[in-house]
């Protein structure tokens, strides 16, 4: 058993508290370091990256009709190396109207971080792996961003085919 003392309150820490965090409860804001660490990259490979040329990469959302639906799609996109990382945000609400009739649904949103070259490849993959009869699929460019992950990203996803 731990005590610790923050502001004067002491607070007893069970091994509970002892235990490295998992990915999930990693804190947001991470300091430069641990990301570094986290990406596998040196201050060397730092300095190796040149300038970001904006709209390299693109973020694609994708709604499905639930959780399981979006972890699989997630899953798959990651495996096949079209998404560096997809983040899946339950609780979305969709308010569309569709075939002459206004629909409220409760979805789920993948934010999909990708290369803008590899963006149609991706479309075409959801549109073939997808629940639905019209996926959607849009994206939009990253038009500047942390420059470590930028990198890992692009490490992450190999370039897509030229058109």
């Amino acid at each position: 058993m731990l005590i610790a003392r923050t502001g004067g309150l002491s607070r007893v820490l069970t091994s509970s508290f002892l235990l490295p965090p998992t990915r999930s409860s990693v804190p947001v804001t991470l300091q430069q370091n641990e990301v570094t660490a986290s990406m596998s990259t040196t201050s060397a490979d730092q300095a190796e990256v040149g300038p970001y040329e904006p709209g390299q990469h693109s973020i694609a959302y994708v709604t499905t009709p639930d959780e399981n639906s979006a972890k699989a799609l997630a899953r798959k996109l990651v495996e096949r190396k079209l998404a560096a990382c997809v983040n899946i945000i339950p609780g979305l609400t969709s308010v569309y109207e569709w075939e002459g009739k206004l629909n409220e649904d409760h979805e789920t949103l993948l934010m999909i971080k990708t290369r803008t070259s590899r963006v149609d490849e991706l479309a075409k993959f959801v549109r073939e792996n997808h629940p639905y009869s019209v996926a959607e699929v849009i994206s939009v460019p990253i038009e500047n961003g942390n420059p470590p992950y930028l990198e890992w990203l692009s490490r992450s996803v190999p370039e897509g085919k030229k058109t």
